[in-house]
């Protein structure tokens, strides 16, 4: 008896080291409290809603000297109103409507009950950026963030040189009745809506910055979009080790589990279904884009972006078996082939 438990220890110690030797470990996460990341925040929102509408133009007009940048941006481009620098009375009207307009006023109202202060996303934003600046050292990382209010016009987050602006109506909670304003606008239909809440603000600022450091996909295959959008997943995880999954890959606990549960099979659709190789966009726009449900030929509780998700697994792997490769030069691996040939991906049975 003794004798057969020593044997079955021996069998099992093997059989874990075996399993050790297969699964190489995560990334070790690195120590950034020596990284600097100066962010400035400047709510504009405030001061736009505060400006006195009994003498606009003057109060309008001070407002290029705080934000010499967003102010006309905002007034061109989101608004569309017309340029600061010579506005005609309707367009001036206009914006003092905008002001002004109890619609309006009450979706600001909200905006600052929700965000009385930004101090916890500025702390999230700015690990989030150390991590960027360690990972990144020679990519100029953003210094300056602005919030406004945009009218719901959709122009949620823009990125320029040094600079983020986020809308923060649109990411009031899931229980702000953005139908209210523009019913049936697809933008605001319920598996969207879910995500427009602070827990995936930072996020979404990390994701127009990752978007605009990974480029467009190198390739119109369904395998060339998911290794493509894996990547830019894999560096949003490294961006937000601590953040919650659901929010990194938009899904719920329960999509997220899916995902865990049927990673094999969702590998073995795309194989099966022909898909892989496949460059006709419409055949697989679900697998990769936000949607309230997967594939038509998925189960109906698989999620939208299911592909990505196996691409960033077959990512995550990939980097796994090169543990010496720099963050950086995953940028340069733009053959999706590749990449997945050396991930030597083949998921696990549950």
């Amino acid at each position: 008896m003794q004798q057969h438990c020593k044997q079955s220890l021996t069998i099992l110690c093997l059989f874990l080291l075996g399993l050790t030797a297969c699964t190489p470990a995560k990334r070790p996460l690195p120590d950034v409290s020596g990284v600097e990341a100066p962010l400035q925040v400047q709510r504009f929102e405030q001061d736009l809603f505060q400006l006195d509408t009994n003498n606009f133009a003057a109060a309008l007009a001070t407002l290029p000297d705080k934000y010499p940048v967003f102010a006309e941006l905002f007034c061109t481009r989101i608004l569309e109103a017309g340029s600061l620098a010579n506005l005609t009375q309707p367009q001036l009207d206009f914006l003092r409507g905008f002001v002004a307009s109890p619609v309006y006023r009450a979706v600001y109202d909200t905006t600052q009950l929700v965000y009385p202060n930004l101090n916890a996303i500025t702390a999230d934003l700015q690990q989030a950026l150390r991590y960027f600046r360690y990972y990144f050292p020679d990519v100029q990382a953003p210094e300056h963030l602005v919030t406004f209010n945009s009218a719901f016009n959709y122009s949620t987050i823009i990125f320029g040189e040094n600079e983020l602006a986020v809308s923060l109506d649109m990411f009031l909670g899931n229980d702000f009745d953005y139908q209210r304003y523009s019913p049936g606008a697809p933008i605001f239909s319920t598996y969207l809506v879910r995500t427009y809440n602070q827990d995936h603000l930072v996020a979404a600022l990390l994701r127009v910055l990752i978007d605009d450091l990974v480029g467009p996909a190198p390739g119109n295959r369904l395998l060339d979009e998911m290794i493509h959008n894996g990547k830019k997943l894999y560096l949003l995880d490294q961006l937000l080790p601590t953040t919650a999954d659901t929010v990194k890959f938009r899904v719920t606990p329960q999509q997220w589990t899916w995902l865990q549960e049927n990673e094999r099979n969702l590998w073995s659709h795309l194989l099966t279904e022909d898909l892989l190789y496949n460059s006709r966009y419409q055949d697989f726009r679900k697998l990769i884009e936000p949607s309230p449900s997967g594939a038509p030929t998925l189960p109906e509780e698989s999620p939208g972006e299911a592909a990505n998700y196996v691409g960033y697994r077959i990512v995550e792997q990939f980097m796994q078996r090169h543990p010496e490769l720099p963050l950086g030069e995953l940028l340069l691996y733009n053959q999706a082939q590749d990449i997945l040939d050396q991930s030597r991906y083949k998921p696990a049975r549950k």
